[in-house]
């Protein structure tokens, strides 16, 4: 331990994280899988019959889906007769039609089985058992599709991806998502590796060098060097390929072609169902809202489907696209596939050739018999290798004919599209022009016709194109066939030439039998060399129409996207015109509401319209107040207008202060807000208003000065010309929206260029772009533009290196004529014919010129291709730096971002907190039987008392942060990112609408991981102080207070509740079971007991001190108000002492671990949690 606390401060905090992220990785897995898995969405569930109409509408407002949360914000705006219609009709609707949309993005989401099952439960099910499918019913049939995309990958793996995919289909579920999540990479990366050795070990020099080098390297080089470097190093080596090789590369391409068809077959049959189920959506809405007439709510009810049938055929027609691109894609591999088995099929012929030519030499001389033998042995070798080919051309061509078949299935995709398009656009017409949901129908049914238009050009040309690569495939197949046969009887024919070798009654007959089938197997070497350039032409224009369907696809998408943008722009404008007309509405209202007198109904009308506002565009605690004042009578909301919606003006404005306190990038600024927040309402405002952007006037100014020097033209002139400006508005407004606009012009120009001198990945890229939003040009600029240009020049390399294999087998097939011409000069001269061996000769000499011309080009290929590799090893390690770079960026970003989030997430909280508290109070008068005036009273005096408490929080927190902050000063930004999101996990988490502090088993968590705040406080309406006054502890700590007060003791007492001598070790067993099954065990007992026993909060405080205070006290009716605090540390000693030796093991070993991670801030260390609350009682 010495040894340890010698440690330096960056050790000690790199263990600190080290310790927390692996205290994380031991949670149990259910924990971890509860925190993070989602599921679908499931209904909004409607709240206690004892709640108002309006609180229950506040309630569908906030919870509910899109179109429960539309349908309650008009209830909210209307009488208390709508909302009541509202419930009893409007919510069923908008919850089914809410319901449906998300089974139906379930749907296109998922894989064959769960769209089976969600397709059968929208049209055929009822209400409850889509609400039971969407909470649990989709989990079994997923479950199918996951062992069935398991085996689909084990079945094409290599020997590593399925003997882990066989294990995996043995196990469980979970065995099998793990691998489809995890196991099957690393088993990828086994199966490459061992390529890579295979390659190696049967390579020359240079191909061992490069391998070896790969296999040292990442899983990136070894990749890298399967796509590319084996055919530079190979060239190198100055190695052609032979038969064996040639056929092993075209059997691998052959199952690259068989996986990619499976994934094109795949693809057009989810489009397909997608498109035929947006097409049955889309009538039944069509039909639905003609039926409906002129009840305009429902009509426009049903038009909201309609355009959510568009989108999905939108969607489905941009799946038939991908559909077609999976079929182009499909289509190239086997086509390259083809082109391989043509050139091993010329290869083999020409090894049919030269042993045609040993068994002719042979014929006329023994001394020749040797050569004949081994090239008999080499021509049975091309044999099998040719008929390896066949097999593999054979399964290509099956597989080029069901791509065509796939392409065929996503037409019928796009026409379904192009209906569900039509019978929207018919439903929009019958909902009349004035329904905002009969446009957006339209608008939809636009999208989705011009999305069905590509999808179906995209996959007649997919079709077509697979179809031709499936001719050229079997072409290939008959080429390899037919030099097997060659080769097969040209090295039985050499074997039996050698046999007889010499023998001279035969010679001449034999020599020029041998001559004519070397003839015949040359030619065929030659034809086949022809298929090859054929096939690859088809690959050629497979590629070109493959780019040209992305690009095309891209620009579309790129269109929406920019569209999407200037109406998220143009929404962005509106909300803050609404804000900024929101705000006069509510002045106006609030001089208004403190006139005496005056109708106080239509006030309220106005005022719920300035409140639905308030809760889209403001701040948590402007929204809060909202949500509270719609659930009140009309008197109330009169009361919010009065002082509700100025006091969370105010608040809002606090919590922004507080935020910048906490989280600004600049020092200044940080201590800038701290003195403001000392100080009233109106300093505060102030600060706001011109006093934050002084205090960052410093750091603004260093950012601005780096943006002259890193950004580009329009940037710098711009910075350059803030500089000289000086205004803090313009610095900041520069800083906010300027750099930003400068840098899209930047952009332009640059995406323009390279759209007009780059690759053809590159053109296509930089078009997209140009095309689409700002981010998205943003993204081709910082990375996009290094990948394309890599992709350019892996495709030259991928090109060079085909044309390269085709040129050698070119060479072999001149040499298999030149063989040919030399068995026909041995004929000539077994024959003595001085004719016939002069034109042998000459023919011989001939193939020879030939072969070195095409020797020649296949140098230059394999020279361009060796040189692309280069090119794209640049482009990659430009692509790999720029990567980092935008990663750097985006962990800040996150970063801070995740902070503000977390104070957002705070603010809200405590909000709802303030909010419930003072809701309750009023509450709780009415139910009294007080007047309106004594439930506004308890109203705002429950409010102030929480609000004090929140100032309390917001400095203990700030103080911690800025410890936080010196402990991890020294980490790097990846740790702070973890860190952050974890304490960001942490707080989501407990904001579960149960109050502002974390729940009992996220405050267990955070303690386990160090992550937590050393100081939790507690109050009502907090869950843990909720369980907590429920516990049956509290009947002796209230027993023990009854005694005190009777006994008329000071006001202030204190006292304590030991679990061990109240309930002894069996207590401690059980919350031992209880946190080993994850709180279960204890939820069946708190259910059992009404929370008397068995909670979480109890199980985590256990023993606890207790204070009280009387408040107030009727010595003659004994009622009695007062205030509880319980105060609890949980520490190592705390949580681990066991029932028999405490003091010896506590003093042994757990106080020194206690102290340790007291020390070191680890986790384990100390936590207090305060619990407060008020409560009535009587004692008498």
């Amino acid at each position: 331990m010495k040894k340890c606390l010698r440690q330096s401060a960056r050790s000690r905090k790199r263990y600190r994280l080290g310790t927390r992220l692996l205290c994380l990785s031991l949670l149990p897995s259910a924990l971890v899988a509860g925190m993070l898995g989602t599921s679908p969405a499931v209904a909004a569930q409607a709240p206690d019959a004892s709640t108002t109409a309006r609180t229950r509408a506040v309630e569908l407002w906030t919870t509910g889906g899109t179109y429960v949360k539309a349908a309650a914000e008009a209830a909210l705006l209307g009488t208390d007769d709508d909302v009541r219609k509202f419930l009893a009709d409007g919510f069923a609707f908008a919850e089914l039609t809410d319901l449906n949309a998300s089974a139906t993005r379930l749907f296109q989401q998922s894989d064959a089985t769960v769209r089976e099952a969600a397709h059968a439960v929208l049209f055929k099910g009822s209400k409850e058992e889509l609400v039971t499918f969407m909470k649990d019913g989709w989990k079994g049939p997923a479950e199918t599709d996951l062992r069935i995309r398991a085996t689909q990958i084990t079945t094409t793996g290599g020997p590593a991806v399925k003997e882990a995919g066989q294990a995996a289909l043995w196990g469980s579920v979970e065995d099998v998502r793990k691998f489809l999540e995890e196991k099957q990479y690393p088993a990828r990366e086994s199966d490459d590796r061992l390529r890579v050795t295979q390659i190696m070990t049967a390579g020359g020099p240079a191909t061992k060098e490069a391998a070896d080098t790969a296999l040292r390297g990442t899983i990136k080089d070894v990749r890298e060097f399967l796509a590319v470097g084996q055919n530079v190093a190979r060239n190198r080596d100055h190695e052609r390929a032979t038969v064996t090789q040639l056929a092993e590369e075209a059997k691998q391409a052959g199952e690259v072609a068989k996986q990619q068809t499976a994934a094109a077959k795949k693809a057009s049959k989810l489009a397909e169902e997608a498109a035929q189920l947006a097409k049955e959506k889309a009538d039944e809405a069509a039909r639905e809202t003609e039926a409906a007439g002129k009840n305009a709510t429902l009509a426009a009810g049903w038009a909201g489907r309609a355009a959510d049938a568009a989108q999905q055929a939108a969607s489905a027609a941009q799946e038939a696209i991908g559909a077609a691109q999976a079929a182009n894609y499909a289509a190239r591999m086997a086509a390259d596939a083809a082109a391989k088995a043509a050139s091993a099929a010329s290869a083999a012929a020409a090894a049919a050739a030269r042993a045609r030519d040993a068994a002719a030499n042979a014929a006329n001389n023994a001394g020749k018999a040797s050569a004949a033998r081994r090239a008999a042995e080499d021509a049975n070798t091309a044999a099998a290798a040719a008929e390896k080919s066949e097999e593999a051309a054979s399964q290509v061509a099956k597989a080029a004919r069901a791509v065509g078949d796939a392409a065929d299935a996503a037409l019928k995709a796009s026409a379904n599209a192009d209906a569900a398009a039509s019978a929207a656009d018919q439903a929009g017409n019958y909902a009349g022009t004035a329904s905002s949901e009969a446009a957006r129908a339209k608008r939809w049914a636009a999208t989705a016709r011009a999305h069905a238009a590509t999808s179906r050009r995209a996959a007649a040309a997919a079709r077509d194109l697979a179809y031709e690569a499936a001719d050229a495939a079997e072409n290939a197949r008959k080429m390899a066939h037919e030099a097997a046969d060659h080769a097969r009887k040209a090295g039985a024919a050499a074997k039996q030439a050698a046999d007889h070798a010499g023998e001279a009654a035969t010679a001449a007959t034999e020599s020029k039998a041998h001559a004519k089938a070397a003839k015949e197997a040359a030619d065929k070497a030659t034809a086949a060399v022809e298929t090859a350039r054929k096939v690859h032409a088809v690959a050629a224009k497979v590629e070109a129409e493959e780019l040209r369907l992305r690009t095309d696809t891209g620009v579309q998408k790129a269109r929406d996207a920019q569209r999407a943008e200037v109406l998220a722009n143009r929404e962005t404008a509106q909300q803050a015109e609404a804000a900024r007309k929101a705000d006069e509405d509510a002045k106006r209202l609030v001089a208004e509401a403190a006139e005496p007198g005056g109708d106080v109904a239509d006030l309220a009308a106005k005022g719920r319209k300035v409140a639905v506002l308030a809760m889209k565009t403001r701040g948590p605690w402007s929204q809060a107040a909202a949500r509270t004042a719609l659930t009140g009578s009309d008197e109330f909301v009169r009361e919010y207008l009065r002082t509700g919606w100025q006091q969370a003006v105010e608040r809002d404005e606090r919590a922004r202060v507080q935020n910048l306190a906490v989280n600004s990038a600049y020092e200044d600024v940080r201590k800038a807000a701290d003195t403001a927040l000392k100080g009233d309402a109106k300093q505060i405002s102030e600060f706001l208003r011109t006093g934050a952007d002084e205090a960052a006037r410093t750091g603004y100014s260093i950012r601005v000065t780096q943006l002259t020097g890193s950004g580009g033209p329009e940037v710098k002139a711009a910075a350059n010309a803030v500089l000289q400006d000086g205004s803090i508005t313009k610095i900041r407004d520069f800083l906010a929206v300027g750099q930003y606009t400068a840098q899209v012009t930047d952009e332009n120009i640059l995406a323009t260029r390279l759209a007009g001198t780059g690759g053809a990945e590159t053109k296509a890229a930089a078009r997209i772009a140009l095309e689409g939003d700002s981010y998205g040009l943003h993204e081709f600029i910082q990375n996009g533009q290094y990948s394309t240009a890599r992709l350019d020049h892996l495709t030259a390399v991928h090109n060079a290196v085909i044309q390269q294999l085709i040129s050698e087998a070119a060479v072999t097939a001149a040499n298999a004529q030149k063989d040919a011409a030399g068995a026909a000069l041995a004929a000539a001269e077994a024959a003595k014919s001085a004719v016939d061996a002069k034109k042998a000769a000459d023919d011989a000499d001939a193939s020879q010129k030939k072969a070195k011309e095409y020797s020649v080009e296949a140098d230059k290929y394999a020279t361009a291709a060796e040189k692309s590799a280069a090119e794209a090893k640049k482009s990659a390690q430009a692509a790999e730096a720029a990567a980092k770079q935008a990663e750097l960026d985006a962990n800040r970003a996150e970063y801070e971002a995740s902070r503000a989030n977390l104070s957002a997430i705070q603010a809200g909280a405590e909000a709802n907190s303030a909010y419930g508290a003072a809701a309750r109070a009023r509450d709780s008068a009415i139910s009294a039987g007080r007047d309106a005036a004594a439930a506004n009273f308890a109203f705002h005096e429950a409010y102030a008392s929480y609000e004090v408490k929140v100032r309390e929080e917001e400095e203990r927190r700030r103080k911690e942060a800025e410890e936080r902050e010196q402990e991890e000063r020294d980490l790097s930004p990846t740790e702070l990112l973890e860190l952050q999101k974890m304490r960001e996990s942490l707080t989501a988490g407990a904001n579960d609408g149960q109050g502002l502090k974390p729940s009992p088993l996220l405050l267990g968590m955070g303690w386990l991981l160090g992550m937590g705040n050393k100081v939790e406080v507690f109050h009502a309406g907090d869950q843990y102080t909720e369980q907590l006054r429920k516990d049956h502890s509290m009947d002796f700590v209230r027993m023990q207070i009854r005694t005190k007060v009777l006994a008329g003791k000071p006001d202030d007492y204190n006292g304590g509740y030991s679990l061990m001598d109240r309930e002894g070790p069996w207590r401690l067993v059980s919350d031992l079971a209880d946190v080993l099954t994850l709180g279960y065990t204890g939820r069946n007992q708190a259910r059992n007991t009404g929370g008397r026993y068995g909670t979480t909060s109890s199980v985590f405080i256990g023993s606890y001190t207790y204070e009280f205070k009387i408040l107030s006290r009727d010595a003659k009716s004994g009622k009695t108000r007062l205030a509880i605090t319980l105060s609890n540390d949980t520490d190592i000693t705390s949580f681990l002492h066991p029932p028999v030796w405490r003091k010896e093991v506590e003093d042994t070993v757990l106080n020194p671990l206690t102290t340790y991670a007291n020390e070191h801030n680890l986790p384990g260390r100390r936590v207090r949690q305060i619990v407060r609350w008020e409560e009535d009682a009587i004692i008498q």
